[in-house]
Protein backbone atom coordinates (compact mmCIF):
# COMPACT_ATOMS: atom_id res chain seq x y z
CA UNK A 1 0.00 0.00 0.00
CA UNK A 2 1.43 3.37 -0.98
CA UNK A 3 1.61 6.21 1.50
CA UNK A 4 -0.84 9.08 1.20
CA UNK A 5 0.16 12.73 1.63
CA UNK A 6 -0.96 14.37 4.86
CA UNK A 7 -0.40 17.70 6.50
CA UNK A 8 1.15 17.43 9.96
CA UNK A 9 1.03 19.81 12.93
CA UNK A 10 3.72 22.10 11.50
CA UNK A 11 1.97 22.39 8.15
CA UNK A 12 4.57 20.25 6.36
CA UNK A 13 3.46 17.53 4.02
CA UNK A 14 4.46 14.11 5.25
CA UNK A 15 3.37 10.56 4.55
CA UNK A 16 1.33 8.14 6.59
CA UNK A 17 3.60 5.54 8.12
CA UNK A 18 0.80 4.12 10.27
CA UNK A 19 -2.96 4.51 10.37
CA UNK A 20 -5.78 2.75 12.18
CA UNK A 21 -9.56 3.02 12.25
CA UNK A 22 -10.95 3.55 15.76
CA UNK A 23 -13.70 1.36 17.17
CA UNK A 24 -16.31 4.03 16.46
CA UNK A 25 -15.87 3.23 12.75
CA UNK A 26 -15.83 6.96 12.00
CA UNK A 27 -12.41 8.14 13.19
CA UNK A 28 -8.95 7.49 11.75
CA UNK A 29 -5.77 7.95 13.79
CA UNK A 30 -2.57 8.30 11.73
CA UNK A 31 1.08 9.14 12.24
CA UNK A 32 3.87 10.41 10.03
CA UNK A 33 6.43 9.70 12.75
CA UNK A 34 6.58 13.21 14.21
CA UNK A 35 2.91 13.84 14.92
CA UNK A 36 -0.32 11.93 15.45
CA UNK A 37 -3.35 13.20 13.56
CA UNK A 38 -7.03 12.38 13.83
CA UNK A 39 -9.80 12.64 11.25
CA UNK A 40 -13.50 11.91 11.33
CA UNK A 41 -15.43 10.91 8.24
CA UNK A 42 -18.12 13.53 8.80
CA UNK A 43 -16.01 16.49 10.07
CA UNK A 44 -12.58 15.95 8.53
CA UNK A 45 -9.44 16.84 10.46
CA UNK A 46 -9.97 17.00 14.23
CA UNK A 47 -6.56 17.32 15.90
CA UNK A 48 -2.78 16.96 15.75
CA UNK A 49 -0.62 15.81 18.65
CA UNK A 50 3.07 16.58 18.19
CA UNK A 51 5.37 13.82 19.47
CA UNK A 52 7.76 15.35 21.99
CA UNK A 53 11.19 13.84 22.40
CA UNK A 54 14.64 13.24 21.02
CA UNK A 55 14.86 15.36 17.86
CA UNK A 56 17.55 13.07 16.37
CA UNK A 57 15.22 10.07 16.72
CA UNK A 58 12.22 11.98 15.36
CA UNK A 59 14.18 13.26 12.36
CA UNK A 60 15.09 9.73 11.27
CA UNK A 61 11.85 7.78 11.77
CA UNK A 62 11.70 4.73 9.49
CA UNK A 63 8.81 2.77 10.97
CA UNK A 64 5.70 3.63 12.98
CA UNK A 65 2.94 1.50 14.52
CA UNK A 66 -0.22 2.49 16.40
CA UNK A 67 -1.45 0.12 19.12
CA UNK A 68 -4.84 -1.61 18.67
CA UNK A 69 -6.25 0.36 21.63
CA UNK A 70 -4.97 3.60 19.98
CA UNK A 71 -3.24 4.64 23.21
CA UNK A 72 0.37 4.07 22.08
CA UNK A 73 2.61 4.85 19.13
CA UNK A 74 5.89 3.00 18.52
CA UNK A 75 8.60 4.57 16.37
CA UNK A 76 11.86 3.15 15.08
CA UNK A 77 14.58 5.39 13.70
CA UNK A 78 17.91 5.19 11.95
CA UNK A 79 19.58 4.98 15.37
CA UNK A 80 18.33 1.35 15.58
CA UNK A 81 16.16 2.14 18.61
CA UNK A 82 12.45 1.89 19.37
CA UNK A 83 10.54 4.49 21.38
CA UNK A 84 6.98 4.19 22.71
CA UNK A 85 4.86 7.35 22.96
CA UNK A 86 1.48 8.23 24.46
CA UNK A 87 -0.86 8.86 21.51
CA UNK A 88 -2.99 11.38 23.41
CA UNK A 89 -0.19 13.61 24.70
CA UNK A 90 2.80 12.74 22.51
CA UNK A 91 4.94 12.16 25.63
CA UNK A 92 7.64 9.48 25.73
CA UNK A 93 6.53 6.43 27.74
CA UNK A 94 9.23 3.83 27.14
CA UNK A 95 12.62 3.72 25.53
CA UNK A 96 14.83 3.95 23.84
CA UNK A 97 14.62 0.19 23.41
CA UNK A 98 17.87 -1.21 22.02
CA UNK A 99 18.81 -4.60 20.64
CA UNK A 100 18.97 -4.55 16.85
CA UNK A 101 22.27 -4.19 15.01
CA UNK A 102 20.75 -2.63 11.86
CA UNK A 103 17.78 -0.52 10.74
CA UNK A 104 14.39 -1.52 12.13
CA UNK A 105 11.93 -1.79 9.22
CA UNK A 106 8.86 -3.32 10.87
CA UNK A 107 6.95 -2.69 14.09
CA UNK A 108 3.69 -4.15 15.35
CA UNK A 109 1.76 -4.17 18.63
CA UNK A 110 0.26 -7.22 20.29
CA UNK A 111 -3.56 -7.32 20.34
CA UNK A 112 -3.56 -6.33 24.04
CA UNK A 113 -1.05 -3.47 23.45
CA UNK A 114 1.42 -4.83 26.03
CA UNK A 115 4.14 -5.90 23.60
CA UNK A 116 5.72 -4.66 20.40
CA UNK A 117 7.43 -6.85 17.78
CA UNK A 118 10.28 -5.52 15.66
CA UNK A 119 11.93 -6.75 12.48
CA UNK A 120 15.26 -5.47 11.23
CA UNK A 121 17.77 -5.49 8.41
CA UNK A 122 19.92 -7.49 10.86
CA UNK A 123 17.65 -10.44 9.87
CA UNK A 124 16.24 -10.75 13.40
CA UNK A 125 12.85 -10.39 15.07
CA UNK A 126 12.37 -9.40 18.72
CA UNK A 127 9.36 -9.06 21.01
CA UNK A 128 9.59 -6.32 23.63
CA UNK A 129 7.61 -5.50 26.79
CA UNK A 130 5.96 -2.08 26.59
CA UNK A 131 6.08 -1.79 30.38
CA UNK A 132 9.79 -2.49 30.85
CA UNK A 133 11.36 -2.09 27.39
CA UNK A 134 13.05 -5.46 27.91
CA UNK A 135 13.15 -8.33 25.43
CA UNK A 136 10.45 -10.93 26.08
CA UNK A 137 11.44 -13.20 23.22
CA UNK A 138 14.27 -13.12 20.76
CA UNK A 139 16.22 -12.42 18.92
CA UNK A 140 14.52 -14.86 16.58
CA UNK A 141 17.03 -15.71 13.87
CA UNK A 142 17.09 -17.68 10.65
CA UNK A 143 15.92 -15.18 8.05
CA UNK A 144 18.10 -15.00 4.96
CA UNK A 145 17.38 -11.30 4.39
CA UNK A 146 16.29 -8.27 6.38
CA UNK A 147 12.83 -8.39 7.96
CA UNK A 148 10.71 -5.59 6.52
CA UNK A 149 7.30 -6.25 8.07
CA UNK A 150 6.05 -7.89 11.27
CA UNK A 151 2.74 -8.40 13.06
CA UNK A 152 1.10 -10.39 15.81
CA UNK A 153 -1.57 -12.80 14.72
CA UNK A 154 -4.58 -13.57 16.88
CA UNK A 155 -5.72 -17.14 16.70
CA UNK A 156 -9.43 -17.40 17.28
CA UNK A 157 -11.08 -20.69 18.06
CA UNK A 158 -14.55 -21.30 16.75
CA UNK A 159 -16.70 -24.25 17.74
CA UNK A 160 -17.43 -26.58 14.84
CA UNK A 161 -14.47 -25.47 12.71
Amino acid sequence: MDSLPIQNHSGDTGVFRAATLLDDGNTVLASDGSSISGWTVDKGHIKDVPIKGDTEHLAKIQSVSISPDCQLVATAAGNKMIVIWNAESGKLLCGPIEGHADHIRGLGFSPDSTMVVSGSDDQKVNIWSIETGQSIHGPMEGHEAGVGDVCFRCILTCSGI
